[in-house]
């Protein structure tokens, strides 16, 4: 394991970190959803909106921090966990963006916040992914 580690050190640096972000992001949306849905500009209706935040919020951050988790450490895939961690993250950094003009969702404080928070983490996670390519030769 240390050898791919040590082979992978963007990637594997990178899938740290969107593991920390997902597992993060996970426990606090299953421990509070109410508080945080609000933090996010969500507001359940009833129950089952409480339960749906907790499983879109909660169990699908968990999910794919545990997928990448297991595809790097278990499968030793780093660099492909950053790829999968790239997609997701450019994904919903788009359509956040996008959908923020369509909307006319600017004003939102939780988009002043998410916008730049999010550009900055896919400017790192395609730094990683560039000295992997490049320094690291992941795709050789």
């Amino acid at each position: 394991m240390l050898e791919v580690i040590s082979n992978n050190i963007a990637a594997t640096v990178a899938t740290i970190g969107l593991c920390l972000y997902f597992f993060g992001t996970a426990i606090v949306f299953i421990a509070k959803p109410k508080k945080y849905a609000e933090n996010y500009s969500m507001c359940p209706k009833d129950e089952a909106g409480v339960t749906e935040i907790r499983v879109y919020y909660g169990g699908i951050s968990f999910a794919l921090g545990l997928f990448l988790a297991i595809l790097a450490f278990v499968f030793k895939q780093p660099f492909y966990s950053l790829v999968g961690g790239l997609i997701f993250s450019n994904t919903v950094f788009w359509t956040r963006l996008i959908f923020t003009f369509v909307d006319k969702g600017w004003k939102c404080s939780y988009t002043k916040l998410a916008i730049p928070a999010e550009g900055l983490f896919i400017i790192a996670l395609w730094t990683c992914f560039a000295i992997a390519v490049a320094v690291e030769g992941a795709l050789a």
